[in-house]
């Protein structure tokens, strides 16, 4: 809005909008989403003054648009672009800044004032003083609400920023305007102050999250692929040639909102979705400076009514496309980056998962190492004292015999923590091993069938996970299912390893079988932990009476191709 005029035929209000702020508070709904530090323009030195430069020169272009793109009967622009600007510049400096960054602000807007000769020296000097006043209180507003810079990560923070900005912010601007044009004798009525307010909120809404988040991100653009800027230029192509075909042709109705209908929503829809808030931002101010440029020159589905009715129509047309649109893109924004965020914590707490199965399998080593070396050579050498003096103590053979069960069941458990033929002989060596050690203790016949090729050998963390599943497998199979039989499959695929284990048995349980965690042991959620630590999956079907089969994928990054000849060895 140009000062003197601004109800005689000066510009429009502004309000703010920005994108690019500092990490949000453990109560939005984004503390699992990362938020990207929030910059600030440079203070000091060539780079400080530069800013200040630009600051002057970028108010002074967007006051010419904002007069351009008058409507009338109050000659109000529609957008209050260059308050919009200033709000976001403000935003994007520090507090002790907003002095010096306003001060170049109002000076580039009165400049223009003063070269279209819309007014004198003292008009000129007011209104500057008012822009100022309304831009740092609304920035003021913003950080006591929001209680960090503005960013526009959050829905509920969106909804802060709409109230405190866009509609409080608006309706300040409009009231002091109004007052202000009054004093100066430029009088005023509902029309120009309902004007201002709606042009205020749009200038917010749209120029202000623009201006933001444009200077958030530009890093981002130096990094973006070619594919990237084509799209957005496309994009914007198409939403110029669209607001042109809608808006700058003769005012008939039908033809024009069939036009709407199916040009705008998708083009606007697909700003949003694929380029963010910031997308959904600019294509919005793109539409608002056409549409308003148009109206002006009595162009568009906006201009067969009286002016003022026309002006009201193509505001709130804008105004109820903007906030469902950026309300959208915050929320697709924030889900994209709660995503990010669980599947980051998701990579970490499966790394956590896999240091702690390696410490507890390297505490196992130890620990069956000293059983084996220290514990057991004891044994031994008690074994070979008892044998001596049964000699002349025959009853000396029962201790002897209990001592010698006593070893074996030591070794049972030394090989338990760490599987020797595993690491010597392989999955499959280890497989058939423990399915013998099943076989002799409890009388069930276990199967191995092995599929592919597994000559190349597993990962070393991969083959003790089966090997893991395995034994937890048999142990469920031996303890609850009163099972005749069990036939694993070990099978090598062109995308990983397969293991299933299938028993005869009685099969689970109710709860286990609705597939719910609490019905599941702390044995078989401990494999699934297992098996998801190093990125696969495992599942269980159940059918009650007639068995269980426990099903283990877990995808190599490289592996042979498949060989289909298949080899079975029976260790019932």
């Amino acid at each position: 809005m140009e000062p003197g005029d601004a109800l005689n035929g000066n510009g429009g209000l502004g309000t703010r909008d920005s994108d690019g702020a500092a990490p949000p508070r453990p109560s939005d709904a984004t503390e699992l989403g990362s938020v990207p530090a929030y910059r600030l323009l440079p203070e000091s030195g060539a780079a400080g003054a530069a800013v200040l430069i630009g600051t002057a020169l970028a108010c002074f272009v967007a006051q010419w648009v904002t007069i351009r793109t008058w409507v009338p009967p109050a000659q109000v622009s529609t957008v209050w672009v260059s308050g919009g600007l200033m709000l976001g510049i403000i935003l994007l400096s520090a507090p002790r800044r907003w002095t010096a960054v306003m001060t170049a602000a109002v000076t580039g807007a009165a400049l223009l004032y003063l070269h279209l000769g819309l007014g004198g020296i003292r008009d000129a000097s007011v209104f500057a003083l008012l822009f100022a006043v309304i831009t740092i209180a609304v920035g003021t507003a913003l950080r006591v609400a929001l209680r960090r810079p503005l960013a526009l990560v959050a829905f509920r923070e969106f909804l802060i920023y709409l109230v405190v900005a866009v509609v409080g912010g608006a309706l300040l601007a409009a009231c002091l305007f109004l007052a202000v044009t009054r004093a100066l004798g430029y009088g005023g009525t509902f029309l120009h102050w309902r004007t201002l307010a709606l042009a205020a909120m749009l200038g917010y809404l749209t120029m202000t999250p623009t201006v933001v988040l444009l200077a958030q991100r530009a890093e981002r653009f130096r990094h973006a692929s070619a594919a990237r800027w084509i799209e957005a230029g496309v994009l914007g192509l198409l939403l110029a040639l669209a607001s042109g075909f809608m808006f700058s042709g003769a005012a008939d109705r039908v033809a024009t909102w069939t036009g709407f209908a199916m040009t705008l929503p998708p083009l606007l829809l697909w700003a949003a979705m694929r380029f963010g808030t910031l997308g959904a931002s600019a294509a919005l101010l793109i539409v608002s400076v056409i549409a308003t440029y148009s109206t002006g020159q009595g162009l568009g589905p906006f201009s067969t009514r009286s002016p003022g009715d026309n002006t009201l129509s193509l505001q709130l047309f804008i105004l109820g496309t903007g906030v469902p649109l950026l309300g959208l893109a915050v929320v697709l924004s924030e889900q994209r980056r709660t995503r990010a965020a669980l599947e980051a914590s998701h990579t970490r707490l499966r790394g956590l998962s896999r240091e702690l199965i390696a410490a507890r399998e390297e505490e196992g080593t130890r620990i069956a190492r000293e059983l084996h070396d220290d514990v057991g050579q004891r044994l031994a050498l008690v074994m070979i004292g008892l044998s001596r003096l049964r000699r002349d103590h025959p009853e000396a053979a029962s201790l002897q015999e209990q001592t010698s069960a006593i070893a074996h069941s030591l070794r049972q458990l030394s090989h338990q923590l760490h599987p020797a033929a595993l690491e010597h002989a392989g999955l499959a060596a280890a497989l058939e091993l423990t399915g013998e050690e099943v076989r002799q203790a409890t009388g069930l016949g276990v199967r191995l069938i092995q599929e592919g090729d597994l000559a190349g050998g597993l990962p070393g963390e991969v083959a003790l996970c089966l090997y893991r599943v395995a034994q937890e497998a048999l142990a469920n199979v031996v303890r609850h299912a009163g099972a005749r039989v069990v036939v694993l499959v070990l099978r090598r695929t062109t995308a990983g390893v397969i293991l299933e284990i299938t028993d005869d048995g009685r099969g689970l349980g109710a709860a286990a079988a609705a597939g719910g965690e609490a019905g599941r042991g702390l044995g078989l959620r401990s494999a699934t932990e297992r098996v998801a630590a190093v990125g696969g999956t495992l599942t269980v079907a159940n059918a009650p009476g007639r068995g269980t089969t426990v099903h283990v994928t877990i995808p190599l990054a490289s592996t042979p191709d498949t060989d289909h000849r298949s080899r079975q060895g029976t260790l019932s």
